[in-house]
């Protein structure tokens, strides 16, 4: 997905060239997790983080990027599949949201499933 928002035309050909010669038989997943949320999140979270490389992603950017992300997921058929709505959580920062989505981690199966939790900080 990278390699197709970033790189021109011949790029991304020599890209493709070099990638199918190094492909590998990679093993299934036991579980795909795709944390999926709005540009608007997003946006404020890179603020948040203060990143001196976040400064430069610019909004169209990320939306092509979630655009990318939505149309191989919504194809995504190889392993099973959990899209978590991360929007209103922050797993990685707040203790309560981890836990939520760690035990609904644990408890999927095989399959697609969708989990749009809400914020433990809100509960």
């Amino acid at each position: 997905m990278f390699a197709e928002l970033n790189l021109d035309r011949e790029e991304l050909k020599l890209y493709e060239q070099i990638a199918d010669n190094l492909a590998i038989e990679a093993p299934v997943p036991d579980l795909v997790i795709y944390l999926q949320a709005s540009v608007d999140s997003i946006m404020q979270r890179l603020v948040r983080r203060n990143s001196r490389y976040d400064r430069y992603v610019e909004r169209a950017y990320l939306e092509r990027l979630a655009d990318a992300y939505s149309r191989f997921f919504h194809n995504y058929d190889d392993g099973p599949l959990l899209i978590v709505n991360a929007s209103q959580i922050d797993p990685a920062n707040n203790a309560a949201d981890y836990e939520q989505l760690f035990q609904h981690i644990e408890r999927t199966t095989g399959g697609r499933h969708f989990f749009n939790p809400a914020s433990a900080a809100l509960a």
